[in-house]
């Protein structure tokens, strides 16, 4: 699976560097559409056609460069298979973009931007191995999230990916829970979460893969993740988001380096805020490094 990491790797590196895309259309725009196109099955650009300006109706560059980001995102599950020629486009648009000389001719796509992973790639079999108790179609859904997000947030190594899956195992009720069960009402007038409106410990209940719980936290991570939460709190309970807001949470609290050191008591104070389900958590966790052999 060392092509599908490099190609998650390619992803998230894309989004960083074109949103920093700025001035008259260049080289870069000219191989941004070119992918596009390429996902899309779409034929190649007209020569009298700005790039963008074809596929989306767009003359301004920067309009056709947001929606590019965003078509990134909806169309990159396309990219399967065997190395191809759009893993090629691919490399040569992240090298434009990164100032990099054309790659070697003796390289394959992906091989001189990015180290060989030590990550393990997860399967829905990899998850329900770790929580037989988890639904079949709970963890399809999520797999692919999770792999992104490991990707994203540098949860890279067995020993980190065992870590951070026996704790949101363990918050998720076995990955079967994306929102608590519990409706909130308890969080109500909680100035420690930011909820100072009526109805705010409701919106904002716990969702996600960690639970992220209140009006500040949600805030924090819509503002993270490029999503407004606050006008749709429902949307951490998505799939992506659940996934993605346990990396964020997970990140910020700079857990990687205590997974590093396996240590998974301050791992779990620092989710929990003490040691709740503690045995449960050690449980999976030895569960984890069996399935992904550390």
């Amino acid at each position: 699976m060392e092509l599908q990491i490099w190609r998650l790797q390619a992803l998230i590196r894309l989004l960083e560097l074109t949103a920093k895309l700025e001035g008259d259309a260049n080289r870069s725009d000219d191989l941004l559409d070119a992918l596009i196109r390429k996902l899309n099955n779409q034929p190649d650009r007209p020569a009298d056609k700005l790039p963008y300006a074809g596929i989306f109706g767009l003359t301004d560059v920067n309009a056709g460069r947001r929606k590019a980001r965003e078509e990134l995102q909806n169309s990159w599950h396309k990219l399967q298979g065997e190395s191809n020629d759009t893993d090629g486009l691919v490399d040569n648009l992240l090298r434009s973009l990164s100032n990099l000389p054309d790659r070697p001719t003796d390289k394959q796509p992906y091989a001189s931007l990015f180290p060989v992973p030590k990550m393990v790639w997860l399967t829905p079999d990899s998850l329900r191995a770790i929580a037989p108790e988890a639904s079949l179609n709970r963890v399809e859904q999520l797999a692919p999230h999770l792999n992104r997000t490991m990707v994203e947030y540098s949860i890279n190594t067995p020993l980190r990916q065992a870590h951070f899956l026996a704790q949101i195992a363990h918050e998720s009720d076995r990955f079967n829970a994306l929102e608590e069960y519990a409706s909130g009402s308890d969080y109500e007038y909680r100035s420690d979460l930011g909820n100072t409106q009526p109805g705010d410990g409701v919106r904002f209940k716990g969702r996600g893969l960690i639970q992220v719980t209140g009006r500040t936290n949600y805030l924090e991570c819509g503002r993270a993740l490029g999503v407004d939460l606050i006008s749709n709190p429902a949307r951490l309970a998505d799939p992506d988001l659940a996934c993605r807001s346990a990396g964020w949470y997970w990140n910020t609290r700079q857990l990687n380096g205590d997974a590093d050191r396996d240590d998974v008591r301050t791992v779990t104070r620092v989710i929990n805020g003490g040691y709740n389900g503690l045995d449960d958590r050690i449980h999976l966790l030895q569960a984890a490094k069996r399935v992904l052999g550390t």
